[in-house]
Order: structure tokens, then sequence, then C-alpha cells
């Protein structure tokens, strides 16, 4: 007979897999509000809703590497320079100029001077 070892995981497993959601809750040390608004979804056993506590853990550890929006640990999208030219351009606005807009514009045989500013004279 085979030991029982080697198709178990490393782990061992806890002595009760599923549990309510106030255990689920008291086990990620959350209330049980947070844990139906934000946590794993449950299995359907019948009419009851378990937790199974490998999802929980796996649930727990997606959620600390995703960090807090807006908060510590959330990185700001990267910016490539090779896509950007080493700059990166402003965004919105109607008195910008770029580029390729004055191009496409003299392709149409449109006006592509800049407008002057009246000077003040006092």
């Amino acid at each position: 007979m085979k030991p029982d070892s080697e198709n178990s995981p490393n782990l061992p497993l806890p002595v009760r897999r599923c549990l309510t959601k106030e255990q689920a809750a008291e086990y990620l040390g959350i209330g049980v509000t947070l844990l139906l608004q934000a946590g794993p979804r449950p299995i359907k056993i019948g009419r009851r809703s378990v937790w199974d506590v490998i999802d929980l853990d796996a649930w727990l550890d997606e959620y600390k590497g995703r960090g807090r929006a807006g908060k510590e640990g959330a990185s700001k999208w990267p910016v490539k320079p090779e896509s950007t030219g080493g700059t990166t351009l402003a965004t919105g606005g109607l008195n910008l100029y770029y580029q390729t807009a004055s191009e496409y514009a003299k392709a149409l045989g449109l006006k592509t001077e800049k407008k002057r500013r009246p000077s003040s004279a006092s």
C-alpha cells in the first residue's frame, strides 16, 4: 500500500475544509458582510452555502497581490519611452500644438498659421 503523503500536497489539510459564512469570516478575520460583498463565492451544496478553506486562502493571496487602488502598493501604468519618443505627450485641450495636426491640416488645405495675439500697448 502506498503512503498517503505521495498523493497529498506538502501542507496538511485543515480539520474542517468547508465553513459556514460566519466561520469563513472569522477565519479571514473580517465581518460577514464584507465576506459576502468582497470575498470569494460560496459553494452551493443543496440549499446550503459553504466556503472552501482552500478557496479562502487563494482569494486572500490574490487580494494581497492587488494592493489598494490609489493607495500604497499601487503602481501607475508603465510608460514605454520608445512608444512616446522619450517624452510624455500632453492630453486634452485645443490650444496645444501637435506636428501631426498641422501636417493633417496642410494636407486638407487648411490654414496652419498660429493666430497672433494683439500686443498690449500702453
